[in-house]
């Protein structure tokens, strides 16, 4: 595993990758993996899933390269290091759906040389990314299979948690949110850590996220992860039926059965308005947030799909 900073679009950017490094030649490579993260887009969370995931490939003599990107202010760099991340405040729009999408496209454009495809993890909002990404046309070309998981691609804001983000959390975020991320981040780094690890704990995630927690934790970051979130239940409405007819060939989903963000009528009616699309349904229970505690299993099942598409 490596990782660094990058700037792209004008931000330091999180990227961590197994395999290949970005910056190593990719002569010898044909198709590599990229994993756009869901919000909050941290890509520490998903260390374990991007290792097991390269590890599954690898063990079927498959050496692809697994990428994974977050999103444009969700990860601060460390405070030794001399790049920042811009403020919030009069630069909105680096940071919202169009800013993060603006941020994918500059990464492929940069890193990925042409004659190598790419299969294309979206979770979550990164799912509703990978939507728009396929409107351009030098990105589309490049792209060989895409894997859209418990995808946030319509109707947010009538969705169960999408109710809850709308009409209780947010309205307490902005009384309270400034208050308590500062206060918060004003205590001990020991103690910041021990409530963390309390409420891990309490929901049965592993340790081994404190250090992402941490950082999800600073005001800098938490405002942006909340304005994104904001941002997705205004504009992430309808489903674009147009770009999933177009691209169906392209597309494949996976559906949580306990989602509250994709309930399940979601994905049956998807599969009652285009009959031919590639779309599962989950039998593992695994939850919407799978990187938390589903890493593993889910990185066999994506795993498997990757394997079915190459070459």
């Amino acid at each position: 595993m490596q990782e660094a900073f990058v700037n792209l679009n004008g931000i330091p950017t999180h990227i961590i990758t197994w395999g290949k490094w970005i910056e190593e030649s990719l002569n010898d490579v044909q198709e590599l993996v990229i994993c756009i993260t869901g919000n909050p887009g941290l890509p520490g969370f998903y260390t374990e899933f991007g290792g097991a995931l390269q590890q599954e490939l690898s063990s079927d003599g498959q050496n692809l390269p697994v990428w994974v990107i977050g999103h444009a202010g969700h990860d601060d760099p460390p405070e030794a290091s001399i790049r920042e991340v811009p403020q919030l405040s009069g630069n909105e729009e680096l940071f919202n759906l169009g800013g993060q999408i603006a941020h994918k496209i500059d990464f492929i454009k940069k890193y990925v040389p042409r004659h190598v495809k790419i299969h294309l993890i979206g979770h979550s909002i990164g799912a509703w990314m990978i939507l728009q990404l396929l409107k351009e046309q030098e990105i589309r070309d490049r792209i060989k299979k895409c894997y859209m998981l418990f995808p946030t691609v319509e109707r947010m804001m009538e969705s169960p948690n999408g109710w809850l983000f709308t009409k209780v959390a947010m309205p307490l975020y902005s009384v309270f949110g400034y208050v308590f991320f500062n206060l918060f981040n004003w205590l001990p780094v020991w103690i910041r850590i021990f409530l963390i690890q309390i409420y891990f704990l309490i929901f049965a995630i592993p340790n081994h996220y404190v250090g992402t927690a941490l950082k999800y934790t600073k005001p800098s970051v938490a405002e942006k992860v909340v304005f994104l979130a904001d941002d997705e239940m205004g504009r992430v409405r309808g489903l674009q039926r147009d770009l999933v007819e177009e691209h169906m060939h392209l597309l494949k989903f996976y559906y949580g059965t306990t989602d509250g963000w994709v309930p399940v009528s979601y994905y049956n009616q998807l599969k009652l308005d285009f009959p031919q699309v590639d779309a599962q349904l989950d039998s593992k229970g695994i939850a919407h947030a799978f990187v938390l505690r589903h890493s593993k299993p889910m990185a066999s099942i994506v795993s498997k799909m990757i394997q079915q598409n190459l070459h």
